[in-house]
């Protein structure tokens, strides 16, 4: 297995977030820079990659660079794999990481997320499936599920019913609606005023800069004060029962003080451990808090250009393209009618996120005339809910810019109650 190959892979998956098919198909196709792996004895090489090839790697948590202990249960369990939580990672990494920790975290996460879910915007296989829906896999309940896409009275909807996932398990989800609905249109004039205002309008810049200027960083402040505190505190640890030991030996065994000595050095060690604990808990915390660009992220922007896109009339294929390069992801927020509107724009890509754009505005020639709408500029209203339920507040309110995120779009949100 070469490491260049272990890389990309992991490139693929998280930057483009391709599934594992379609990441075979593409090692597949140049055999000779990404060669097959081979299985131990060579019995069972097909010579050829699978899915199950890609996916073995990016579960892999010894290409972080740690030494991972006790992920299979070879003595109670017949060597079945642990629970991650179980699992015993090395304090530093031991090897140069072909896969970033951060990166694999995050990976790990969306498998969970998207577990059950195929790839791509398609429609299903099955014969009775009559339509596909723009935005399946990347509208998300505040509970953190999918919202499946159904259509009512000629309209698209996202929705969340947890009960239909859930029967005989009241207790699952106590407190969630019944059933919450987000119309599409509604949130593609939100997602269209995004792209047009923050990703390839011409205030871009200005807008991100003010919005970083505006980020309260103080809670990653504290935690990186705490996090040198505790390693002085390992450190003096480390002192004190390197103190110890060097007494020990010198003693006898059997003397008093020496084994006053042992019972010293194994408190200190409990210390350590209760340390490194809360160290762990602090690198937990950063890496689930967004990674937030700088100023000089902001340069990226320079390599996309300036367009004026209208995204409620465009050709869907075109859009999903575009949605599924910039990785677009739109979550509820709480119990509110706010959502919070995700993408990325990783360096590699820039060049084909302006490219899907263009084609956008290729098909729309009147998209060239036509201005990007302000931000909180427009109303939208309901036109009715679907079935017998009533319409929550529908007015939009102006959109602000998070690091990596767009927060505040207010979205038509329909919800049945109990």
């Amino acid at each position: 297995m070469r490491a260049e190959t272990v890389a990309q892979i992991a490139k693929w998956r998280y930057h483009e977030g391709l599934g594992y098919d379609t990441i075979a198909e593409r090692l597949n196709a140049d055999p000779v820079k990404y060669p097959p792996p081979e299985p131990p004895g060579k019995t069972r090489a097909r010579g050829a990659w699978g899915k199950t090839s890609v996916y073995e790697i990016l579960k892999n948590p010894k290409y972080t660079g740690y030494q991972v202990f006790n992920r299979r249960a070879s003595r109670s369990r017949h060597g079945k794999v642990n629970d991650p939580v179980k699992w015993v990672w090395s304090p530093e990494p031991t090897h140069e990481p072909l896969i970033p920790k951060w990166m694999f975290d995050e990976m790990t996460a969306q498998r969970q997320a998207k577990r059950g879910s195929r790839a791509g915007g398609d429609k299903n296989a099955h014969p009775a499936t009559r339509r596909s829906y723009l935005l399946r896999g990347m509208v998300l309940c505040a509970c953190g599920r999918r919202m499946f896409g159904n259509q009512r009275r000629n309209s698209a909807y996202y929705m969340c019913w947890p009960r239909n996932n859930n029967r005989g398990r009241p207790d699952t989800d106590a407190g969630h609606p019944k059933t919450v609905y987000l119309r599409e249109d509604a949130i593609l004039d939100a997602v269209s005023r995004f792209f047009a205002d923050r990703v390839f309008g011409q205030q871009r810049r200005e807008l991100l800069a003010a919005e970083l200027d505006s980020v309260d960083d103080r809670e990653a402040q504290q935690r990186h004060a705490e996090r040198e505190r505790l390693q002085r505190v390992l450190a003096d640890i480390a002192r004190r029962q390197d103190s110890i030991l060097r007494q020990a030996a010198d003693g006898d065994p059997d003397d008093p003080f020496t084994k006053g000595l042992r019972g010293s050095y194994n408190d200190l060690e409990a210390q350590k451990n209760a340390t490194l604990a809360a160290i762990a808990e602090l690198d937990a915390a950063d890496q689930a808090e967004s990674i937030k660009p700088g100023i000089d992220d902001t340069a990226l922007l320079d390599h996309l250009p300036y367009l004026a896109l209208n995204l409620a009339h465009a050709p869907e294929a075109l859009l999903r393209r575009l949605f599924e390069t910039t990785q677009l992801t739109v979550a509820l927020n709480g119990d509110s009618d706010e959502v919070t509107i995700t993408i990325k724009l990783p360096a590699d890509d820039l060049p084909h996120i302006a490219h899907a754009a263009e084609r956008i505005t290729q098909t729309m020639p009147s998209t060239h005339n036509t201005p990007a709408q302000p931000a909180g500029a427009g109303s939208v209203d309901a036109v009715r809910a679907p079935g017998r339920i009533r319409t929550c507040d529908t007015r939009f309110r102006r959109a602000v810019l998070c690091p990596l995120s767009y927060e505040g779009s207010r979205v038509p949100r329909l919800r049945l109650t109990p």
